[in-house]
């Protein structure tokens, strides 16, 4: 069986973050009009709409080839972000702001979607049908995807810290791989889950402005923003 390639497979596709370039569409003339606009934007699955508020983003991004299934795990993902603004801090045309994110876990879906496909392809076989490799990337794709909008889905809250930048009165947001890492619901490690093949540590990063917030301390750190324009 080519079960572990094809998950594989399909993991190298959702490893692919959005990279879009910069226009000038941007109108946040606050730090928190920034965020805010960028995930609204992010949420509606408007990538380059949400990126006129990115001025630097050191990541990963689309390459050559078919990619409808990154796109569709992205765009599930996108949906269920919030973005929380803790604290902001200013000092001239520089800043920082720290956020609480909170997005479906990646991590514990992926190991439930393999389990899932795994299961009903092993049934399938032992019916005497073949399944293809890619109708194997499509069904875990379907899965991540299906799982990903379940009111029940688990939804993860990690603290993080992003750097800020204004430029002709407009501001930005800088974003790192760790940071969008998070707003892609944990991506790299449950990518790491699969090209490992263990699905039974799902444990969130370990970086210095990176840290798990429970549900307990992300409603005692204050109300959620509201995402408007």
């Amino acid at each position: 069986m080519k079960i572990r390639s094809n998950i594989r497979t399909v993991a190298a596709l959702a490893l692919a973050a959005v990279m879009l370039l910069l226009c000038a569409c941007n109108d946040a003339e606050t730090p928190e009009q920034a965020i805010k606009r960028f995930n609204k934007r992010m949420n509606d699955c408007s990538y380059k709409a949400a990126f006129d508020y990115v001025k630097e983003y050191d990541g990963l991004s689309f390459d050559s080839g078919d990619r409808s299934g990154t796109r569709k795990i992205v765009d599930a993902v996108s949906k269920t972000l919030e973005i929380e603004i803790v604290d902001i801090q200013t000092s001239g045309a520089n800043g920082s702001a720290v956020l609480n994110i909170t997005t479906v876990d990646l991590r514990e879906i992926y190991s439930r979607a393999a389990s899932t496909v795994t299961n009903n392809y092993v049934d399938t076989v032992l019916k005497g049908s073949r399944i293809s490799a890619e109708e194997m990337r499509e069904a875990l794709v379907d899965e991540i995807v299906r799982e990903s909008e379940m009111s029940e889905a688990k939804h993860v809250t990690t603290q993080s810290r992003v750097n800020l930048t204004r430029e002709k009165d407009k501001w930005y947001i800088i974003l790192d791989s760790t940071s969008f890492n998070l707003m892609m619901g944990y991506i790299n490690e449950a990518n790491s889950m699969v090209e490992s093949g263990d699905f039974t540590n799902v444990a969130p990063v370990s970086d210095s402005d990176v840290k798990p917030v429970s549900s307990e301390e992300a409603e005692e750190s204050g109300s959620s923003v509201t995402f408007n324009d």
